[in-house]
Order: structure tokens, then C-alpha cells, then sequence
């Protein structure tokens, strides 16, 4: 009964290559890149830009900026690698439900939704104090004297006064998002195309102002090379929203195309909208000189152009309307995706037949958001945001290399392109062309998990497991070890400098066993299926991304991490009392119980047998009362030799 209950938590969700989609078809590549590239750059642009330069990097935060990029780009590509395959909206909690399972795919869902809802409060905020601030504070003024009766709230996390402006551009945002995906789109389009114009006019107006001598200040870098990678981490969150490109997957006209091309586009023109910025900000002024609060109304005011912050102001307040709606676009679609598979409720996954939307789901969540918006500080709110974001990031990248590396991954590398929904929208990559080995009847291609031939010698106890098992170990004990590694080194810092023996000795075996333990994980065969989009140099890609996201993860402070506990306690609370059994999947695999089947040998059925990676599966009539989730354990099982690898050596 345990071992029941804790497969049924790991139960992963299969992969279906058509299926009519309730989500309307209707994004371009172009649409994908807009979505991003909204979702992406926000305020930090006009905020973050000056007080990293300022107090953390100096004119060297284009270096900064340039790093910052690549870290995402890492994470990024993991999520286009699944992306352009599972044609489901829901980004990272599809992505880990078809490659890790239920319960960490909820896991992931939840904290996504947290992000969301956490995330348009702050921008509405942000927006709303931002716009305050263009005319004089007249909102918080008026808020406070005939609301509030003169006096402000004066509580621990909780907002000076409720920002009701806030809540209400919040829900006029919702209303566009309602509209469907291409309202969305277009609104998202029109309010990046005046952002891109007034960086284009900071970046311009800046260069006619600019002083090279700015940059000889104390140096390039006056905070050494420890403040670019500082720099660096601090500016990684302005990257943070591409993966509303994996979230609105399911609405993309050519997911397998659109996928990758979009999200290769959106870091490309957000890095370059960001080093525009900061060139022209540290060479019109000295990053001494950088005013924190205002950076670029200041430098311009401080060459006479007054005028420009009314410019700036505008541009700031159409990025985080882009970056508002990119919240609210991704946290009904995030919501839907797990009603719809039963582990939340299914009230949300109902949609509107005339929008295609998840409307009711829009309201609720939007009204939550709307609801944090009116009471707390921005700060309160800020801190909910990084975390989950961060731990989405890593798992996506890590089951990268799981699906990579397991006999699993072939229904994902595998799926017919040619296979069109009624909508006609093409799916998932070709099918593999697997060479056959002469009149044999078997195929040359190596089942994915299993121990290269080359390391036999060597490492034969390592083959002696089924194909994927010591690859998804190793990877575990690896990715755990950095963790703790990195947790250690961070909490104990200053023990470790001045040579305390423990934190020496921890730092020292965890840093060994993550890398002793990684080192097997190529020493196995990957899926090498040539068709689609794939993560380069798998797994040392995938891998440096999940490294990086736990170094972000624990730089956060003791207080979110608590926070953080508490959410997941909530979570999981929900699951249990209903995802668990109301799961889709949970009821399919009831649904199979009684039924049994049994692997095929070649000898058995030559008709059957086609020389497939598996074999062939025989449904039998109930006498085992097994259920279909025993089929993976049996063709783990089978011998090496029914994979084929033309070399008969094993078969002696």
C-alpha cells in the first residue's frame, strides 16, 4: 500500500501528440517574441539600471548585464527544449509532470502561481506609485487625507495607505487579458513599441552628451570583479519572464519553430535594450554622480533637459504595463493547466468559448492579486517573488537531462510532427530515422540511460542497472550535494575565510561528491534523435543552469525561505485533500488496473516485432492485477540485447 501510494505520486503524465486544443491557435513568432520581451523588461530597466551601477558595478555593469544574460539564456533554451514538444500550456509544471511527476509538478505549479499573483501586486504598485509620482503624489495625498482621516497605516509589511488606484489598473489589465491571447498580444505590442522608442531616445539623446572620461572614474570595474558577478546576480531577475513564451505554448501556431526562435529573440533584444540604457546612463554621468531614486530624469536634468523625465516617466510606466500583463497573461493559463489535470479545482479550467480564456480563473486570481495590491508594501511583496521562479528554473533544467539520459524521453523526442490537432497546428519534431543493422532486423541506436560500450571495462557494474536509473541517482546525489555545499559556504563565509576546519571539511566532500557523482551521468548514451530544438552540450549545459539557480536560491534571506515553507505546507495541504484524488491521471491509471501485459521477444512474434527500442507490448486479460505503471519496471528489465546495439558480444 506505501509503495502504491508513493508511485502514485510520481505518476507522470504521458505525452499526446494531437488533440484538439480548447486555447485558441493564434500566436505568431512574432507575437511570442513581443510577449516575452514584455514580460521581460520591466522597471528594473529604469530603476534597477541606476542603483546597480551606482552602488554595486559602476560603467561596468554592461559587463554585468552581459553575464546576467547568459545565465538566463541557460535557463531559457532548457525551457524551449521542452517547450517546442509538449504542446500543453503551463510551462515548468507540464514540463516536470511529463519527465519527473505529479507531486513535483504540483509543487512547481503552485509556487508558479504564487509568482504570478505576488508579481502583478508589486508592478500595480509600482505602477501606481510611479505615475503618483509624475503628478506630484496627488493619489497618496487625497488617499490618505479623506480615506485614511490623516492618519497612515503604521503595521510591519502592510502599506502606508491602500492603494485602490493600484487594485484598478490591475483589474483593467485582467479585462484586457479576458479579451484572449491576441488582444494581449497586441496591447503587449503596442506599450513595448513606445518603450523601445524612449529607450531608443535615452540611448540617442544620451550618446550626444556622453563622456568617455565617465568611465576613467575611479576605473571600469571600481568595485573589482566581485561586483560584476554581484552586479550580475542582482540584474539576473531583470531577465526573469521568458517563460511566458512556454506558457502560452499552446496558443502558438508552430510551437516547434516559434518556440525556440522566440525565446532566443527575447533575451537578445531585452540585453540589448539593457546595455543601451547603461552605456548611455555611466558615459552621460559619473556613476558617482547616479541619483538611485531617479537615475536617468537625473542625469538628463543635469545637462539641462528637464523635460526628459515626463519622456523617461512614460517609458517606465508602458514597461511595467508590459511586464503587469505578462503576470496576468500567465497566471490563469498556469492555473488552468493544473484543473485540467484534476489537481486543482476543476471550476478553473473551464473556458470561455468566445475568448478562449480561463476566465474564471482570470477573475479569482486577478481579484487575490488585487486584494495584495490595496494592503501590503512593495518590499513584503518583492520577496515572495524570486524564490519560486528560481526553483521552476533549476528543476526544468535538471529534467533536462533526466528525459535526456531515460528510455522515457523517447515518446518525447519521438512524437510525429506530421501529427496535426483540428486546428492544424504541427506538433513535437519527426520521428526518428533509426538505421537498421543489416538483414538483423535490429537498430544500431543505443537505448538511451544505458552505459557506453567504451566504459565497460571500467565501469561494468554500472550496466547492470536498467536503462536511465543510475543517471536519475547520480543526478539526484549531485544536484543535493551542491545544495548543501553551497548552503554551508553561503551561511558560514566568514568561518570558511579565516580556515574553520568543519565548514573546510563540508565544503571540501560536498563539492567532491557532486562532481564525482556527475562525471557518470555522460559516461551513459542520450537520445540522439536530430530533429527539433535540443539544449546544446547536454549535460553540461542543463547542469551549470541548475548550479547558478541554486547559488540564486540561497542568497535569499532565512525569512522568504520561511515563507516560502509555509506556502508549500498550504500547497500541499490542497493536494492531499483534493489533487490527489481527483488527479486525471490518478483516475486513468484506476482505470487500468486488472489489465496486464507482457514484453515480447524477438523469437516470440516475428510479425510483432519490429526491432523497436521496447519490443512489443501484449495487453493479456486480468490475472496479475498489476496496473499499467508495473510496464516501465518490465521493460526496464528486459536484457540489453532486445535494445540492440549490434554488438553481440553482450548476448554471449
Amino acid at each position: 500500500m506505501k509503495l502504491a501510494f508513493l508511485r502514485n505520486l510520481s505518476r507522470r503524465k504521458p505525452i499526446e501528440s494531437g488533440g484538439k486544443s480548447e486555447l485558441e491557435r493564434c500566436l505568431t513568432t512574432t507575437n511570442l517574441t513581443v510577449l516575452g520581451v514584455g514580460g521581460m523588461v520591466g522597471a528594473g530597466l529604469y530603476v534597477l539600471t541606476g542603483v546597480v551601477a551606482k552602488t554595486t558595478t559602476g560603467p561596468s555593469i554592461i559587463i554585468s548585464f552581459l553575464i546576467a544574460g547568459f545565465v538566463s539564456l541557460l535557463s531559457a533554451i532548457c525551457y524551449a527544449e521542452f517547450g517546442c514538444r509538449i504542446p500543453k500550456t503551463g510551462s515548468a509544471y507540464i514540463y516536470t509532470y511529463v519527465s519527473v511527476g505529479e507531486v513535483w509538478a504540483f509543487l512547481i505549479g503552485w509556487n508558479l502561481v504564487l509568482e504570478y499573483v505576488v508579481s502583478a501586486a508589486s508592478v500595480a504598485r509600482a505602477w501606481s506609485g510611479y505615475f503618483d509620482h509624475l503628478i506630484d503624489d496627488k493619489i497618496r495625498n487625497f488617499t490618505i487625507e479623506y480615506v485614511l482621516r490623516g492618519e497612515v497605516w503604521d503595521k510591519p509589511f502592510i502599506a502606508d495607505y491602500p492603494d485602490i488606484f493600484g487594485a484598478v489598473v490591475l483589474y483593467i489589465v485582467v479585462l484586457v487579458v479576458a479579451c484572449g491571447a491576441s488582444v494581449s498580444a497586441t496591447a503587449t505590442a503596442v506599450m513595448l513599441v513606445v518603450n523601445c522608442l524612449v529607450v531608443a531616445f535615452v540611448f540617442v539623446v544620451g550618446m550626444m552628451y556622453a563622456d568617455i572620461d565617465n568611465w576613467k572614474v575611479d576605473g571600469f570595474a571600481p568595485y573589482g570583479f566581485s561586483g560584476v558577478i554581484a552586479g550580475a546576480a542582482t540584474l539576473f531577475y531583470a531577465y526573469v519572464g521568458f517563460d511566458i513564451i512556454a506558457i502560452a505554448g499552446e496558443e502558438a501556431l508552430d510551437q516547434s519553430k516559434s518556440i525556440p526562435r522566440a525565446t532566443y529573440l527575447t533575451v537578445a533584444i531585452a540585453t540589448v535594450m539593457y546595455l543601451a540604457v547603461s552605456v548611455a546612463l555611466t558615459l552621460m554621468v559619473p556613476y558617482t554622480d547616479i541619483s538611485e531614486n531617479s537615475a536617468f530624469a537625473s542625469a538628463f536634468a543635469g545637462h539641462g533637459i528637464k523635460w526628459a523625465q515626463y519622456v523617461v516617466g512614460i517609458g517606465a510606466l508602458c514597461a511595467m504595463f508590459t511586464t503587469l500583463l505578462g503576470s496576468l497573461f500567465c497566471l490563469p493559463r498556469s492555473v488552468y493547466a493544473m484543473a485540467s489535470d484534476g489537481i486543482l479545482f476543476a471550476s478553473f479550467a473551464r473556458v470561455n468559448e468566445r475568448t478562449k480564456v480561463p476566465v474564471l480563473a482570470c477573475i479569482v486570481f486577478g481579484t487575490v492579486s488585487a486584494v495584495l495590491t490595496i494592503v501590503f508594501d512593495i518590499e513584503a511583496l518583492v520577496e515572495f517573488l524570486s524564490i519560486g521562479v528560481l526553483m521552476a528554473y533549476a528543476i526544468v533544467s535538471a529534467a533536462v537531462i533526466k528525459v535526456r539520459y531515460s528510455p522515457i524521453g523517447l515518446a518525447l523526442y519521438a512524437l510525429d510532427t506530421d501529427s496535426k490537432d483540428e486546428q492544424g497546428s504541427e506538433f513535437l519534431g519527426s520521428k526518428p530515422k533509426l538505421e537498421e543493422n543489416g538483414n538483423s532486423g535490429e537498430i544500431k541506436e543505443p537505448v538511451p540511460g544505458s552505459l557506453k560500450e567504451r566504459h565497460y571495462h571500467r565501469f561494468w557494474f554500472l550496466a547492470q542497472y536498467p536503462p536511465g536509473q543510475v543517471v536519475c541517482i547520480c543526478l539526484m546525489i549531485s544536484v543535493a550535494s551542491q545544495f548543501v555545499t553551497i548552503l554551508v559556504a553561503s551561511a558560514a563565509w566568514e568561518q570558511l575565510q579565516e580556515g574553520t576546519w568543519w565548514t573546510v571539511i563540508i565544503v571540501i566532500i560536498g563539492g567532491c561528491l557532486a562532481v564525482v557523482t556527475f562525471l557518470p551521468i555522460p559516461m551513459h548514451h542520450q537520445i540522439d534523435i536530430k530533429t527539433g530544438f535540443k539544449v546544446p552540450l547536454c549535460p553540461w549545459i542543463p547542469a551549470l543552469s541548475v548550479l547558478l539557480n541554486i547559488i540564486l536560491m540561497l542568497q535569499l534571506s532565512f525569512v522568504t525561505w520561511i515563507r516560502f515553507a509555509i506556502w508549500v505546507a498550504v500547497g500541499l495541504l490542497i493536494y492531499g485533500v483534493y489533487g490527489y484524488h481527483h488527479s486525471v491521471q490518478g483516475q486513468l491509471n484506476q482505470a487500468e488496473v486488472g489489465v496486464t501485459y507482457r514484453v515480447l521477444q524477438p523469437d516470440e512474434s516475428s510479425e510483432a516485432f519490429t526491432g523497436g527500442l521496447y519490443g512489443t507490448i501484449e495487453r493479456q486479460q486480468p490475472d496479475r492485477g498489476e496496473s499499467y505503471e508495473d510496464i516501465d519496471d518490465e521493460l526496464n528489465n528486459v536484457d540489453d540485447r532486445h535494445y540492440a546495439v549490434g554488438d553481440t558480444s553482450k548476448e554471449d
